[in-house]
């Protein structure tokens, strides 16, 4: 098994499966609303500001941050800030809002990270 199927695996079946996770609805640009797992973090957060070679954009402020899978069935395949859309409960158990992907914080082999505002 590959490193890459391994990050893969762990995310999908020990993070997304263990307690860690809630269900949201997430909604691709011109697609279908459709139930996944994710890591939701209510507080919001910061991401600092970039350095110049990357285009020197200001710090952005999220109301929300979520942890998805990278994976087309668990997950998501591909992110399009600025055009996706993910309903999530305003507090555990609560009434959903939409937000927009507001940014891709980070992603690797196995995970997306992102922003999520109005």
């Amino acid at each position: 098994m590959s490193t890459d199927l391994s990050l893969q695996d762990d995310m999908d079946t020990v993070f997304l499966t263990s307690g860690f996770q809630e269900t949201v609805s997430y909604t691709p640009s011109g697609g279908t609303a459709k139930s996944i797992s994710a890591i939701v973090n209510r507080g919001g957060g910061n991401e600092g500001p970039q350095p110049p070679a990357r285009g020197g954009s200001p710090e952005r402020r999220f109301d929300m941050e979520i942890i998805i899978s990278t994976d087309e069935t668990n997950g998501v395949a591909t992110v399009k800030p600025r055009e996706d859309k993910v309903s999530v409960a305003t507090t555990p158990g609560g009434s959903a809002q939409t937000y927009l992907v507001v940014a891709v914080i980070r992603s690797d082999v196995g995970a997306w990270h992102l922003g999520l505002g109005n």
